[in-house]
């Protein structure tokens, strides 16, 4: 079977910086980034401001994005692959994009779905990232999911540390069957607008089926936030905030 090259080609990086010097061609170069609406946004007619990151050669970069704007132009170094991650009031689960070096779109969307993905490599240093085939990965990753937070991050992450990604890279976790829990009667809202939100009744929520990670349900009319944190052996933890909202 044919190997995947998951790292751009040292010979084509190079042949894209030769091109680019000898055509003059700017070494940075500007993208613009929407953020769509939030589900929380849509449920409750309340503005999110943004935390915005993204790589750079010297680490990730950082910008407050207020509650009126929905897209902002940043200046990315052409030829290295740009991770792009949004956090909705600072640390919700976020939304991401990205662009590999042969990528030649200047407008990218935002969503949730690449969110968790780009979010894991930003935190990767910069130069393990620089030519890393960002399309191919999101690609594999949706052949064998259809929801990108089962993938095991520690494999995924390990293999690009150690320059080694192969097709073995990608194993996708289990779900897991979470709760019943208590919590006050009414509809709580997942962050992840793919996710059905809760509906309870009598005081009491049933179960619902999560991959490992963090999960938050909003309940507009009390105002209030559960989060639900699930670990690797599928063991779940709770405990209700108020909404920043």
């Amino acid at each position: 079977m044919k190997r995947k090259t998951f790292l751009l080609a040292l010979a084509a990086t190079v042949s894209l910086a030769l091109l680019l010097s000898c055509s003059h061609l700017p070494m940075k170069r500007k993208v613009r980034l929407t953020i769509p609406k939030h589900p929380w946004e849509s449920i409750t007619g309340k503005k999110m401001w943004y935390t915005l990151k993204w790589t750079d050669k010297d680490g990730l970069k950082s910008l407050h994005v207020n509650q009126d704007q929905r897209s902002v132009t940043i200046e990315v170094e052409t030829g290295r692959t740009v991770l792009a991650v949004a956090y909705p009031l600072g640390d919700l689960s976020p939304y991401g994009a990205a662009l590999s070096p042969d990528d030649t779109r200047t407008d990218l969307v935002l969503t949730q779905e690449e969110g968790y993905l780009v979010s894991l490599l930003s935190d990767l240093d910069p130069d393990m990232t620089a030519q890393l085939n960002y399309g191919l990965i999101l690609d594999t990753i949706r052949e064998k999911t259809d929801d990108i937070r089962k993938i095991d991050d520690v494999s995924l992450l390990r293999d690009i540390q150690n320059a080694d990604l192969t097709e073995s890279s990608f194993k996708v976790c289990e779900a897991f069957d979470v709760g019943p829990f208590a919590l006050s009667n009414g509809i709580w809202e997942s962050e992840f607008l793919k996710d059905p939100g809760l509906v309870v009744q009598d005081s009491m929520a049933g179960q619902i089926r999560l991959p490992a990670g963090v999960f938050r349900y909003l309940n507009a009319e009390d105002n209030m936030v559960l989060v639900l944190i699930v670990d690797r052996e599928g063991n779940f933890y709770s405990y209700l905030k108020g909404s920043q909202l």
